[in-house]
């Protein structure tokens, strides 16, 4: 049990990340998995884990990441390492970069292979990103990459699970010295929660407006705009998230 009461930089922190096979969330697959486990705002362990998906890797996911089908097969199914990961996952609260894309893929794999989890309460430093950073042009955009390297964060090997999964975290522990961050970690995840449904409104009315002008005037170019992991990471977009390269910031939409 998740003691919400608690401050926020006390827990055991796991986060993690997922590099998969697309960005759609029911039918794609897992390919590498990523956690890095911090306490006290250190990393205390790190696990990583290629995952064979069963299915041909799209050039485009190789093209950003680098994984190619042949360093995937032979490698465990997720149903062999299950345990594992969720062993890792349950050792605290979450963290990931625009969790719900992550955690909505988790929970479908998991279903496929007939696997119940609850999922813990997943922090996400995304929308204190994009409210304190982006919002106020202290920063280009919202991406994870830019971010880092606004707040001098090593990421090496972006688009790796496990390098992004302890880039974000050390995001999140970074953030306190920069902006105002309630200390509970209830508090914290309620303000998390708020700010990232005002980010999805401002998405949402910006497609209601780009799908109004296409309907008007016939030439907008086609683009499939939706809300998704891709969303965050705009031109260095990770493979599960290339749908959405070319999507611009919702702040310049009015």
């Amino acid at each position: 049990m998740i003691d919400l009461a608690r401050p926020w930089r006390e827990c055991r922190v796991v986060s993690f990340d997922l590099e998969t096979t697309g960005t759609d969330v029911e039918n794609d697959r897992i390919i590498e998995v990523g956690v890095a486990i911090f306490e006290g705002g250190e990393v205390v362990e790190r696990w990583q884990q290629l995952v064979d998906p069963e299915i041909e890797v799209p050039e485009i996911v190789t093209q950003v990441t680098g994984i190619k089908t042949s360093d995937v097969a032979g490698q465990p199914v997720l149903a062999s390492v299950v345990e594992t990961m969720l062993g890792y996952l349950g050792q605290g609260v979450l963290l990931a970069y625009n969790h719900e894309f992550d955690t909505r893929l988790l929970a479908s794999e998991l279903r496929r292979i007939g696997r119940e989890f609850e999922l813990p309460p997943c922090l996400d430093p995304f929308p204190f990103v994009y409210e304190h950073f982006r919002e106020k042009q202290v920063t280009r955009n919202a991406q994870l990459g830019t971010i880092c390297e606004h707040l001098e964060i090593p990421l090496d090997a972006a688009h790796r699970a496990d390098h992004d999964a302890e880039a974000a975290g050390r995001v999140m522990f970074e953030l306190p010295n920069h902006i105002v961050l309630p200390d509970g970690l209830g508090d914290l995840l309620q303000i998390q929660r708020v700010l990232l449904r005002q980010v999805t409104e401002k998405f949402n009315r910006f497609r209601r407006g780009r799908e109004g002008a296409r309907n008007t005037l016939g030439a907008v170019d086609e683009i499939i705009i939706e809300l998704g992991a891709a969303y965050i990471y705009g031109d260095e977009a990770d493979p599960v998230r290339a749908l959405f390269s070319r999507v611009p910031d919702v702040r310049d939409l009015g």
